[in-house]
């Protein structure tokens, strides 16, 4: 298919929306017309959201990644303190090193549960600011294809309706 795997790695989506933000934000300057001046805001602000979303992500992976290795590390203590107890009950040895094993490996899972949560959380907001922006992209569509208008009654009563359907939106909000 057409689709590079690099379009979904959040660093290169990052680094993309961060140019193209530089990149309205300089045709802005160049802008002579409202037209222009409003379409160059809205494509620097849904760079922005996009932006934004990709550092989102970026933390949500470093996170699932800390979690990853907590987990692991407390599955090998709570293992390790197993084996211990075990060697130590044939041994006739002390079994205190076994239980100080196995309780860090089962606080090390306790935390490891917290960060799994904190993780969800992090998942919960980027798709809260995905759902954010796709209503902005289409509340954008809206008003460009709103200027496309050329007869000027037809184009006043649509910006009125528009308007009057984003405020009752807004209010809802």
């Amino acid at each position: 298919m057409g689709v590079k795997a690099d379009q979904y790695n959040p660093r290169l989506q990052l680094k993309i929306a961060t140019d193209q933000t530089k990149s309205y934000r300089d045709s802005l300057e160049k802008a002579t017309t409202g037209n222009e001046i409003f379409k160059y805001l809205m494509l620097m602000d849904t760079a922005s959201i996009e932006a934004y979303t990709a550092q989102t992500r970026i933390q949500a992976e470093q996170s699932f990644t800390i979690c990853k290795y907590v987990a692991g590390l407390g599955f090998g203590l709570i293992f390790f303190g197993s084996i211990i107890g075990i060697w130590s009950h044939f041994a006739g040895n002390i079994l205190d090193t076994a239980y100080l094993t196995a309780i860090a490996g089962i606080l090390s899972e306790f935390i490891s549960g917290i960060f799994f949560v904190l993780y969800n959380k992090t998942i919960e907001q980027v798709n809260r600011f995905h759902d954010k922006m796709m209503t902005s992209k289409k509340e954008i569509i809206s008003l460009l294809a709103q200027n496309v208008i050329e007869d000027a009654t037809k184009k006043d009563d649509t910006m009125a309706e528009l308007s009057k359907t984003l405020m009752s939106k807004q209010a809802k909000e």
